[in-house]
């Protein structure tokens, strides 16, 4: 199995993974340590973040992200962006208009699925 030179290796998973992701266990870490400067971004559907979200989560469902919708958020933190988990892409999705749109965001890998594995807490929002 061909493997990747270790600068290029070291390139992918630490300016471009690592830059670009984080994980539920990383982001409850920061939660509970009371370190902020980033907004969980729930880029599921509005009805599905109503049911259940990470605690704190802002809706911004990733279909609903209009020019509109992005001059109305505050440019100044991190958006961490999440969807259902591994086999949903709406975090990507809302992640790359966010971007697109001149934010600073990270996408929370393992979505809402590896939260919850994870027995981090969620709430409702009905």
């Amino acid at each position: 199995m061909p493997a990747a030179d270790p600068e290029t290796a070291l390139d992918h998973f630490l300016r471009a993974r690592l830059a670009c992701e984080t994980d539920p266990y990383d982001v409850r870490h920061d939660l509970d340590a009371g370190i902020g400067g980033f907004v969980l971004a729930d880029a599921r559907t509005a009805a599905a973040h109503a049911e259940e979200c990470l605690p704190g989560a802002l809706s911004l469902p990733h279909a609903e992200l209009t020019d509109a919708a992005l001059a109305a958020l505050d440019p100044a933190p991190v958006y961490v962006t999440y969807g259902w988990g591994p086999a949903c892409n709406a975090g990507s999705k809302a992640a790359a208009r966010l971007a697109a749109a001149g934010f600073r965001v990270k996408e929370m890998i393992g979505g809402l699925e590896y939260w919850k594995r994870q027995n981090h807490p969620t709430t409702t929002r009905r």
